[in-house]
């Protein structure tokens, strides 16, 4: 057994359990679906059998306003799962993207370092890798097997949670690529401000130094001036000193 293949299990587990999570998060949708359906039917078939002490424009009313109280339900139950099912997606995309990382960096250093070491971990691992991709399937067969009960009606369970896990799971890897990118332009513009703000820095730090510089100059050849006047200013008292001598 290869690295690839004990990688392709573990990705397949995944999936596994994401589809478990989906049927789950179906059969909470469906449930409540048929739920609020029953209680639509059974609050219409009151109204109606009253028939007698209310009039066509009441039994109307009561049933618009049933069926608009349900909708909103219906809408609040959507929206929860379709969060939940984001949130499944989200979980999805990141275990086999870390998984297929993994998996390349361990071959690639294996090869590198001439380890041989994957084939001994493979011998070890790959009995318990396939016990927990048999326990993931039963436990998905079972959930499949929950959805079609709640839902009452015949359906292709797996097939509709594949669909929907796979479509969660491009939008997460969508959003993940979108907050990578922008994360790195954030990072790079950064780096650019810092780099830019430590250039401005060292150009006001050699001007201060040309300034400091040429006032050192200036007032050396000053200095050098002043005292070469004195020296003159000596030397001529000297000299007039010796001719009245």
């Amino acid at each position: 057994m290869s690295s690839k293949n004990l990688s392709s299990i573990a990705t397949d587990v995944i999936a596994t359990y994401g589809i478990t999570a989906t049927n789950v998060i179906n059969s909470y949708r469906f449930g409540g679906e048929r739920l609020i359906s029953f209680v639509d039917e059974r609050f219409e078939n009151a109204v109606n059998r009253g028939a007698s002490a209310l009039n066509k424009d009441i039994r109307s009313n009561l049933i618009g306003n049933q069926r608009r109280l349900s909708g909103y339900s219906v809408t609040g139950v959507h929206f929860g799962t379709d969060g939940a099912q984001r949130v499944v997606g989200f979980a999805v995309d990141l275990a086999t993207k870390g998984v297929s990382f993994v998996a390349a960096n361990a071959e690639r250093i294996d090869h590198a370092l001439n380890l041989n070491a994957l084939k001994t971990i493979n011998s070890v691992v790959m009995p318990a890798a396939i016990v927990v991709s048999t326990v993931a399937e039963r436990i998905e067969e079972g959930s499949n097997l929950l959805v079609k009960r709640v839902s009452g009606k015949a359906m292709p369970a797996k097939a509709v949670a594949t669909r929907k896990l796979n479509a969660s799971t491009r939008k997460a890897a969508a959003t993940r690529k979108r907050v990578t990118k922008a994360a790195t332009q954030r990072v790079s513009q950064a780096v650019a401000d810092s780099a830019t703000e430590t250039s401005n820095a060292a150009r006001r730090v050699a001007r201060k130094a040309r300034a400091t510089s040429k006032r050192v100059e200036t007032a050396i050849a000053g200095t050098a001036t002043e005292a070469s006047n004195t020296a003159r200013r000596v030397a001529r008292k000297a000299k007039a000193t010796a001719n009245a001598a």
